[in-house]
């Protein structure tokens, strides 16, 4: 007969003791961010006011029936998804002109460095009160110098107008959050093998392919980490968007964190507002689901 092996206490220990220091932290996350989801959830099955919020009533899926059927809802969707993706390829896009030009740079390459993170210390609240000055169409200096170059005519209204408030809010958002993403493209080039330029440059490869088959493939992995965590944050994000322009006009920049807001503690519907939060996050999963298919594509493609 085979003998059983009996672990003894030493290799039991090793086995569990990275849960048991793990313990702590996810007890914290539990408490912090498991109960308010789950909290969140039981209460977008209700229906629940602010003024009394302990005498809620169960309404099953009426208030997510409610909301589908919404066109306030699907147009703030629709909103939350342009201004997510033009503010995500602004980002993207500029931050990566940026860490290609400052990889160039060698005088004074860390003070451009230090400079070029300013926009991403400044608070969002601080960033939009200067904003909201700059815009303004009577003395802003964005109007003055757009109608001096004559590309604008005199007080153009950019928070004010339907169609030119939600590329604004993309500008502002773009200028904040660039500045990370460009730095931390910015690492991803400097990773870059040195031998491997040199063996494409003298296989006769000009610019473009050096960027195309030897840096992008190396970034790939970073750049779509990036866009993981800006699509994130653009989703929910709300104190830039309520400063500027608190979701107006004409709801052009209400998103559906902004709905969510004015449903909950405008309007008092705290069940209604709940169910928007619980779309919201179902939104955040989809995007971190897709990264984690696009990276498991791309370490594939590198194998």
């Amino acid at each position: 007969m085979q003998k059983i092996k009996q672990r003894s206490p030493k290799q039991f220990s090793r086995k569990y003791a990275h849960w048991v220091l793990l313990a702590p932290s996810l007890l914290f996350l539990a408490m912090v961010m498991g109960y308010p989801l789950l909290r969140g959830l039981q209460l977008s099955f209700t229906e629940t006011n602010s003024l009394t919020p302990t005498m809620s009533k169960g309404v099953g899926f009426k208030n997510y029936q409610n909301l589908f059927q919404s066109p306030g809802f699907v147009a703030s969707l629709v909103v939350t998804i342009k201004y997510a993706v033009s503010s995500v390829v602004g980002a993207l896009g500029l931050g990566l002109a940026t860490a290609l030009l400052m990889n160039r740079t060698a005088k004074g390459k860390y003070f451009i460095r230090a400079a070029i993170t300013l926009p991403w210390a400044a608070p969002p609240i601080a960033v939009a009160l200067i904003f909201t000055w700059m815009f303004n169409p009577q003395y802003g200096v964005i109007n003055a110098g757009l109608h001096a170059l004559k590309i604008v005519p005199k007080e153009t209204h950019w928070l004010d107008s339907p169609t030119l408030a939600l590329p604004s809010l993309v500008f502002v958002t773009v200028w904040m959050t660039f500045p990370l993403t460009s730095l931390i493209l910015l690492a991803a080039l400097q990773s870059v093998s040195k031998e491997l330029y040199e063996a494409a440059k003298i296989d006769g490869a000009g610019t473009f392919n050096l960027f195309r088959y030897v840096t992008f493939p190396f970034m790939k992995p970073t750049i779509y980490v990036m866009t993981l965590l800006l699509s994130i944050w653009a989703l929910r994000r709300f104190d830039l968007i309520w400063v500027l322009t608190q979701g107006g006009p004409v709801d052009s920049t209400t998103t559906m964190v902004v709905r969510l807001f004015r449903e909950s503690f405008e309007f008092g519907n705290l069940g209604y507002g709940a169910t928007i939060g619980t779309v919201g996050f179902v939104l955040s999963v989809l995007c971190t689901v897709f990264y984690f298919l696009a990276a498991r594509r791309v370490e594939e493609s590198t194998r």
